[in-house]
């Protein structure tokens, strides 16, 4: 009797934690840790968050983080081993995050030593931020998260706004140490949640050709987000700071706080509005409309009335971090559907973004080091990513039915076949092998397999055994996943 207790209790946690999208909970921690060490100015008491030291160490992590992304993902998607099979790699990179967190923002030297604020910080925050992440997209792509707008964004947006509200008005040594556990939460997350998963296997790659049809979209997607990004973070970065408290009725710096507590809220209002209604919003058919949101905030910089630049400041910012959310959303979605490797993808999702903001940011830090330029160009280039964003939109919106297509539809029946075709050439597998595995994605049993074929059941289940070996599935429910591209509906 106690055993079906415990047994109701462990399945009644299951279903809520389904049903709240808390699976998600340790990867926006990591992304809290990110926004509240960068975005408050209470963490920052030995310099302002505003001072030259402070931006050319943002930009030199964005820089060694973006790279660390990119080059990491390569690492792990070559590699044999995987991070869920080396827990003790990911407790090491969160303490190695939090005891930078708390060197950085407690020793009054940090931002000032060129090398440390340069160097050390930016390459332990970005080694260790990857290492994180890419185990945290392992775990997305075991469970196959699906990354549904009213969960993965509710939890963004509750986590978020939780996490600036509470830096920015806790005492500074308490603001510290709660950024400083925030890595450490994540991974402390993470691995409970992975040992759940047990020795559940990575999605197996759908085949070659296949994976091809993902590739225009994806690039379509990515370099458009990371020219939202570099045009959110020019914006940022070029208005000037005395500027962005209109009658000074904030303190310096408070223009991020409410930035990213706006993007938090947007992303609770998009979440809410997603679980209230009957039918269902697709999350990447926002992405034309925040680009058009982007066009009009950074208008407000254009227009040139300095009693619009506290708005266009404060809309970029919140716009800044929903792009990074749908992008982690469309790579995490395609990784666990298996057109993706999972380390490249996570890696991906985020190096697009980092880079993005080091792009438009340095541009803009660029003419402020060079008032000439400042003078003559930072007004024509905001131009110049009012035109791009515009221009990415014609792609975008003609191939928005096949992004949606990879990312939320159920295989077609022509589909199922082409993905077999496509596995029987690239696996290399037998004629007899094919029938079978053609037969068993029209939902064909052993036994009846054996009867269509004129073959016994032990012949049957020798080539299916095959089959498992030279696709590197392990059972029948992870082969018709693979054959259904890893779909649901």
């Amino acid at each position: 009797m106690e055993q079906n207790s415990g047994s109701s209790v462990t399945r009644l946690t299951e279903e809520t934690k389904e049903r709240f999208g808390l699976y998600y909970l340790a990867t926006t921690l990591l992304l809290a840790w990110y926004y509240s060490l960068w975005f408050t100015p209470n963490i920052f008491v030995h310099s302002n968050l505003l001072s030259d030291n402070v931006t050319f160490s943002w930009l030199a992590t964005l820089a060694a983080s973006g790279i660390a992304f990119l080059v990491l993902a390569n690492l792990f998607n070559k590699i044999d081993k995987r991070l869920y099979q080396m827990p003790s790699l990911m407790i090491v990179a969160g303490v190695v995050a939090a005891g930078a967190t708390a060197s950085y923002t407690l020793w009054s030297n940090a931002v000032l030593n060129t090398v440390a604020a340069l160097v050390v910080f930016p390459l332990l925050f970005g080694l260790s931020n990857a290492i994180i992440w890419i185990g945290l997209g392992e775990y997305h792509a075991r469970k196959k998260s699906s990354f549904s707008t009213h969960k993965f964004l509710g939890v963004f947006g509750i986590v978020m706004l939780a996490s600036m509200l509470f830096t920015t008005i806790a005492p500074h040594i308490v603001a510290v140490a709660f950024v400083t556990l925030l890595p450490i939460a994540s991974v402390v997350l993470y691995l409970y949640e992975s040992k759940a998963l047990g020795a559940t296997p990575l999605p197996t790659l759908l085949p070659t050709d296949t994976r091809k049809k993902t590739l225009k979209p994806t690039v379509i997607i990515s370099v458009t987000i990371f020219i939202g990004c570099a045009a959110c973070y020019y914006n940022i970065a070029i208005i000037p700071s005395d500027m962005l408290s209109p009658g000074s009725i904030w303190p310096d710096g408070m223009s991020y706080v409410i930035g990213i507590s706006c993007s938090a809220l947007a992303a609770g209002v998009i979440a809410v509005c997603q679980a209230t209604i009957s039918k269902s919003i697709v999350t990447y058919r926002f992405l034309p409309w925040l680009l058009v949101v982007t066009v009009a905030a950074i208008s407000l910089f254009v227009n040139g009335d300095p009693l619009l630049y506290p708005y266009s400041f404060i809309i970029t910012v919140a716009i800044a971090g929903i792009f990074e959310v749908m992008l982690i959303g469309y790579f995490g979605t395609l990784s666990a559907k298996g057109f993706v490797a999972t380390a490249m993808a996570f890696g991906m999702s985020s190096a697009v973004v980092r880079l993005g903001f080091f792009f438009g940011d340095s541009v803009a830090v660029f003419y402020e080091q060079n008032p000439v330029l400042h003078e003559q160009l930072s007004t024509e280039t905001a131009i110049v990513f009012l035109c791009l964003l515009a221009i990415c939109l014609i792609p975008l919106m003609r191939q928005e039915s096949v992004i949606l297509q990879l990312t939320t539809a159920p295989s077609k029946n022509n589909e199922v076949e082409e993905v077999c075709d496509a596995a029987i050439a690239e696996f290399a597998l037998s004629r007899r092998e094919g029938e079978i595995l053609k037969l068993f994605a029209r939902g064909y049993t052993i036994d009846s397999i054996s009867k269509k074929l004129v073959i016994s059941p032990y012949t049957t289940q020798t080539h299916v055994r095959h089959i498992y070996s030279k696709m590197h599935v392990h059972k029948r429910s992870e082969l018709l996943d693979y054959i259904n591209m890893h779909r649901t509906e």
